[in-house]
C-alpha cells in the first residue's frame, strides 16, 4: 500500500479512523467509481485476533445482500494489509444527524422501519449484530437507512466464535442478557438496542446517563427505562408501551422478532395501539403501557407495573379508576404486545437482584459492577474510597477499555459510545477486560464525543494526548476511549492543547502543527523552514498570547493563527509581536534569553523555560522562572534549578533536562538522565520554600520516569514509567500527587501492551483542562 493507492483503488482522502481501521474515500478505475476503502493499521498488523475480526467482517457483510445493509463490493490484501472496499455511503451517518438535535417522531419512525427489515435479513442468517448504535447506522445520498459494522456480530449457529466467552459491545446500547454473559444471546439483543437508539433519536440523548461504562451496565440492568412522555408528552402513548416491550429486561418479554417490532411501531404510531386513560392530571404526562391483563377488581387502586415508570416520579393513585378498554388493532401485531412483562424485582430490592444476575455473569464481576454503580450514587462502600484506589472505578478494567471506536459527537457521554469487553469465563468469571473496537462508519470521521454534563474528569482533566510510535493517540483519563488522531509516523515533540480544548497542538519537522479531535484534521499553526532550532511553543491560559522558541530565541506574540500562519522567519515574530523587548525575550543586559522548552503560569505573568546556561565554561541545562507584567520591564529571575539549590544525579555527566511540569502556582517536575535518553529519577521542586524532593520515585521506590506533568488543578501527576530491567516495557500511570512518598500502591492506565515497546520512546502526555 503506498499513499496514493491500495490494491488498484487510488485514494482522494481519509473519511475517518477509529481503534481498528481507518476508511478512505477512493475511485476504483475499473467502474469508475467512488468507494470507501476501510484498512488495518500498522500498528495491528502483528495483531492475529485483530486481522482475523477484520477479515470475518468481510466475509459476513458480503454475505448479507439487503437494501438496508452497506454493500461490500471487494476485500483483498497490499503488501500484508487486508482492505474492505464498500459502497461509499454520503448521506452521514446517524451520529452526523444527532448533533443537529432530535428527530422527529416521523423520520425516526422510518430509520427503525429501514434497520428492522435489514435486520430481519441479518437475524434469518444467523448474525447478530451485537454493536447497534448510531455511529454505525448510515445514509446514502436519498436520506436512506443502512447498517454497517457488523465486525463485532457473533453467528448464532456453530461451535464457537472468534470472541469465545467475551462480551463485546457499547454500554449504553447493550442488552440486559449481553451485560450479563449470556452465551445464548438472539435477535432480541439486537432489538433492545434499536430500542435505546429510537429513544435517543426523540429524546436528544440515551434513557441511562453516568459517568463511567460500568455505571451504565448496571443501569440496563436495575433501573427502570426514563419516561419518555415526560420529556415528550405530544407524542402517542402507544409509543411507550411500544418502547416499554422493545426495551424489556427479559428478552422472552420483546418482540420476538424486528419485523413484529416494525409492525408495532406502526400501529402504535397510527394510534391503534394505545395505553390505558389515566385519570390523574399528572400521570397524564408520563407513560402509561397497557397493563390490561393485569386490570384489578372494581374499586381497586389501578397503577402501572414498577418497572414502566419510576417509583419517585408516582403520584398517589386515584381510587375507583374503571379498568381500561384497548382499542381493537388494525394491524397485525403479537398478542404478547398487549401484555406487559412480569414486574421485575423492586429497586428497593437492588442487591438481591444482583446477587441473582450473579448466576450467570459470576459473583466476582457483578460484585465489581455493583460496587462501582452504588460508590458513583454515594450509597456503597466506594463513595469513600480515593480515586486511586485498586478498588475504585477509575481503576476497575470494566471503565478503561484501551481501544474504544471514535465517540460520536451527539448527546451522548463519552462512555456511552465507548465499547467494552466483559470476560464470562467459568468456574471463575475473569475481571472485565478492555479490547479494541471495531472501524469508524465507512463515509465520516467519528469525532470524539464533546464535554458533557456526565463527561469523566480527574484532576481537572477529561482527556490525555500522547504519543506512540510517533503518532498522537487520545484516552479519556481512566483509559477509555482510545484512538489514534494522526498518522504520518512523523516524529512529534512539544503536546500541548488548544485554550479551547478542540485540537492537539506539537511540533513536527521545522512547523507547528495542531490536529483537530472531532474531525482529525490537520493544519499548520506557523513553519519556519530556514530555522535551525524550533523547539518550543505554548499558548497563554487565556488563549491571548503564545511563546514560540525558534533558533532558541524566546518570542511572545499575539496567539492569532491566521497571522502565525504567514510568518516565516524570526524578523515576522518580531514585526506581530506588541512588545519589543519580548522578540525576542532579552535580559537585563540586552542579549537573548536561549531557549528550549517554555510553559505559562496560570496567571498569564510568569514564565518557566529551559535554557542553555553557562556552567563553568560548559552549556548546561537549567530551569529559570522569570516575571513579566509590561514591554516595559526587566526580566527579574526569581529562581533557578538545579544550581544551587540542589544537586540533580548525573548533571556532572548529562546536564540535560529533558522537560519538565508545572502546577502553574509553585511546583515544578523534572528528571535526572540516567538512561534511553531521558529517563531518570523524579524531584518535584517548590518555588515557594526553595526546596526540592529528591528522588521522590512513586513506582516501588524505583527508577525510571520521564514527562512527569502536573494535571491542571495540580492535584495528579501523569507520568511514563519504565522498569529499570533491561527489555522492560513502559507504563503510563496518573496518580494523586498527595499520596507519593506513602507507600500507596498504583495501577498503570490500561494501554495495548505493544504500545511504548520501543525503550526511548517520548509519549510527552499533555492533559486537557475540562470544561
Amino acid at each position: 500500500m503506498t499513499q496514493e493507492k491500495i490494491g488498484r483503488y487510488k485514494i482522494i482522502s481519509e473519511l475517518g479512523r477509529g481503534g481498528m481501521a481507518t476508511v478512505f474515500r477512493a475511485i476504483d478505475p475499473n467502474f469508475d467509481r467512488e468507494v470507501a476503502v476501510k484498512i488495518l493499521p500498522r500498528t495491528f498488523l502483528h495483531d492475529p485476533q485483530f486481522r482475523e475480526r477484520f477479515e470475518r467482517e468481510a466475509k459476513m457483510v458480503a454475505a448479507l445482500e439487503h437494501a438496508a445493509i452497506v454493500p461490500v463490493y471487494d476485500f483483498g490484501e497490499d503488501d500484508g494489509q487486508p482492505f474492505i472496499v464498500m459502497r461509499l455511503m454520503s448521506g452521514g451517518s446517524l451520529s452526523d444527524l444527532l448533533k443537529k438535535g432530535k428527530i422527529s417522531l416521523e423520520k425516526s419512525i422510518r430509520i427503525i422501519t429501514q434497520l428492522s427489515a435489514g435486520l430481519e435479513a441479518a437475524h434469518q442468517k444467523g448474525i447478530i449484530h451485537r454493536d447497534l448504535k448510531p455511529g454505525n447506522i448510515l445514509f446514502d445520498q436519498y436520506g436512506d437507512a443502512y447498517l454497517s459494522d457488523f465486525g463485532i456480530a457473533r453467528l448464532t449457529e456453530g461451535e464457537g466464535t472468534l470472541t469465545g466467552s467475551r462480551i463485546l459491545g457499547t454500554p449504553a446500547y447493550m442488552s440486559p442478557e449481553q451485560i450479563q454473559g449470556d452465551k445464548n444471546i438472539d435477535s432480541r439483543s439486537d432489538l433492545y438496542a434499536m430500542g435505546i437508539i429510537f429513544y435517543q433519536m426523540l429524546a436528544g440523548n440515551t434513557p441511562f446517563q453516568a459517568t463511567t461504562p460500568a455505571k451504565v451496565m448496571m443501569m440496563h440492568i436495575l433501573e427502570p427505562v426514563p419516561n419518555l412522555l415526560a420529556t415528550l408528552p405530544t407524542i402517542p402513548r402507544g409509543i411507550e408501551s411500544w418502547l416499554t416491550k422493545t426495551l424489556a429486561k427479559d428478552p422472552a418479554d420483546r418482540f420476538a422478532n424486528s419485523t413484529e417490532m416494525a409492525q408495532a411501531l406502526d400501529a402504535a404510531h397510527r394510534g391503534q395501539i394505545v395505553a390505558p386513560p389515566i385519570e390523574d392530571d399528572t400521570l397524564k404526562t408520563m407513560a402509561a403501557p397497557d397493563w390490561q391483563s393485569q386490570a384489578p377488581a372494581q374499586n381497586q387502586p389501578v397503577a402501572p407495573p414498577s418497572q414502566f415508570v419510576s417509583q419517585a416520579a408516582v403520584p398517589p393513585v386515584q381510587q375507583n379508576v374503571p379498568a381500561p378498554q384497548m382499542q381493537t388493532p388494525q394491524t397485525q401485531v403479537p398478542a404478547e404486545f398487549l401484555t406487559p412483562p412480569p414486574q421485575p424485582a423492586q429497586k428497593s430490592n437492588r442487591l438481591g437482584f444482583v446477587l441473582g444476575v450473579a448466576a450467570v455473569l459470576g459473583i466476582g464481576v457483578i460484585a465489581v459492577l455493583y460496587l462501582a454503580y452504588t460508590g458513583f450514587q454515594g450509597q456503597g462502600p466506594l463513595a469513600m474510597l480515593a480515586p486511586w484506589t485498586a478498588t475504585s472505578p477509575v481503576e476497575i478494567g470494566a471503565v478503561q477499555p484501551t481501544e474504544t471506536e471514535v465517540p460520536a459527537a451527539t448527546a451522548t457521554t463519552a462512555e456511552e459510545e465507548a465499547e467494552v469487553i466483559v470476560e464470562a469465563a467459568s468456574p471463575t468469571p475473569e475481571e472485565i477486560v478492555p479490547t479494541a473496537t471495531d472501524s469508524p462508519p465507512t463515509n465520516t470521521p467519528e469525532p470524539t464525543a464533546t464535554s458533557t454534563p456526565d463527561i469523566l474528569t480527574i484532576g481537572g482533566a477529561d482527556k490525555i494526548a500522547f504519543i506512540n510510535g510517533n503518532d498522537i493517540w487520545l484516552i479519556s483519563v481512566d483509559g477509555s476511549d482510545l484512538e489514534q488522531l494522526t498518522n504520518d509516523g512523523a516524529a512529534k515533540t512539544n503536546l500541548g492543547w488548544t485554550p479551547d480544548g478542540s485540537a492537539v497542538t506539537y511540533i513536527s519537522g521545522k512547523c507547528i502543527w495542531s490536529v483537530e479531535v472531532e474531525t482529525t484534521r490537520l493544519d499548520h499553526i506557523a513553519c519556519f523552514e530556514t530555522a535551525e532550532y524550533l523547539e518550543g511553543f505554548s499558548i497563554s491560559p487565556d488563549g491571548s498570547q503564545a511563546l514560540i522558541s525558534v533558533n532558541r530565541e524566546l518570542y511572545v506574540v499575539p496567539y492569532d493563527v491566521p497571522t502565525l500562519q504567514q510568518v516565516r522567519f524570526n524578523s515576522d515574530l518580531k514585526d506581530i509581536s506588541e512588545c519589543e523587548s519580548l522578540a525576542p525575550m532579552l535580559t537585563t543586559n540586552n542579549t537573548a534569553v536561549p531557549v528550549k522548552f517554555v510553559r505559562w503560569a496560570n496567571d498569564n505573568t510568569h514564565l518557566v523555560l529551559i535554557k542553555l546556561a553557562n556552567d563553568a565554561g560548559r552549556l548546561v541545562d537549567a530551569i529559570q522562572i522569570f516575571e513579566i507584567q509590561s514591554c516595559a520591564y526587566d526580566l527579574i529571575r526569581t529562581d533557578e534549578i538545579p544550581a544551587a539549590r540542589f544537586t540533580l544525579d548525573n548533571y556532572d555527566k548529562t546536564p540535560y533536562i529533558q522537560n519538565f511540569g508545572f502546577d502553574g502556582e509553585y511546583l515544578i517536575s523534572l528528571v535526572s538522565y540516567v538512561r534511553n535518553d531521558g529517563f531518570g529519577n523524579l524531584y518535584i521542586y517548590n518555588t515557594n520554600l526553595h526546596k526540592a524532593d529528591i528522588k521522590l520515585n512513586p513506582i516501588a521506590n524505583s527508577c525510571c520516569y520521564r514527562d512527569v506533568q502536573f494535571s491542571p488543578d495540580g492535584r495528579y501527576l501523569i507520568f511514563i514509567y519504565q522498569p529499570y530491567e533491561a527489555g522492560a516495557t513502559s507504563q503510563m500511570y496518573y496518580i494523586p500527587y498527595a499520596t507519593v512518598g506513602t507507600g500507596a500502591l498504583y495501577d498503570p492506565i490500561e494501554l495495548p501492551e505493544y504500545f511504548f515497546e520501543d525503550a526511548r520512546s517520548k509519549p510527552q502526555p499533555a492533559l486537557r483542562p475540562a470544561p
